[in-house]
């Protein structure tokens, strides 16, 4: 019969440990969680099943917190990196997807990011637009990679984010790398 160990003791990066804890909250694993950050006399250890008042106070504050941006950091990973080039759903079903009322989603993302959803979408979207005309690819083709129907919507939502037309743009920085390259 194999044995499991009542506690597993987990070393983690501090950047993955939001992500640590929202997984094991989600899935509803009981743990512990000592913070390092805090003097080797006194670590900081939360108890996520303390029946404590101070111990769910603190353990509250610090899941309300981290896994509110861990969750938006898992967002933004699918829709931003992972599927940049795909419109992504409605924010009324991202928040249906994490539970959430959509509310609590458009207020949260704000908090954590300073922008709306959407707005960091098109941001994003822009700057990968950019990197791809950079690389010499042409309005009209990361049009249609981004799904836009006609190119010339994607040359507007361009010049509204940058200030200049995605061929204005790629030509303004070719001109600047031959500058750079032809010597004197």
């Amino acid at each position: 019969m194999i044995q499991i160990p009542s506690t597993v003791e987990l070393v983690i990066p501090a950047e993955n440990a939001q992500t640590v804890v929202a997984l094991l909250l989600s899935n509803k694993i009981s743990f512990t969680l000592t913070s390092s950050t805090h003097s080797e006399n006194s670590p900081q250890t939360i108890d996520s099943s303390s029946e404590t008042e101070q111990d769910t106070k603190t353990y509250s504050a610090f899941v309300s917190v981290n896994s509110k941006v861990a969750v938006f950091e898992s967002i933004c990973l699918k829709y931003f990196k992972s599927n940049i080039e795909q419109f992504p759903p409605k924010e009324g079903k991202i928040a249906a997807e994490l539970g959430i009322s959509i509310g609590s989603f458009k207020n949260g993302f704000k908090a954590v990011y300073g922008k709306t959803f959407h707005q960091l979408f098109m941001e994003k979207r822009i700057e990968y637009a950019k990197t791809l005309l950079l690389q010499g690819f042409r309005a009209v083709e990361i049009s249609q990679r981004l799904g836009y129907s006609q190119h010339i919507k994607f040359n507007k939502v361009f010049q509204k984010y940058v200030g200049m037309t995605p061929k204005k743009y790629q030509d303004s920085h070719n001109l600047k790398k031959k500058s750079q390259t032809v010597p004197l």
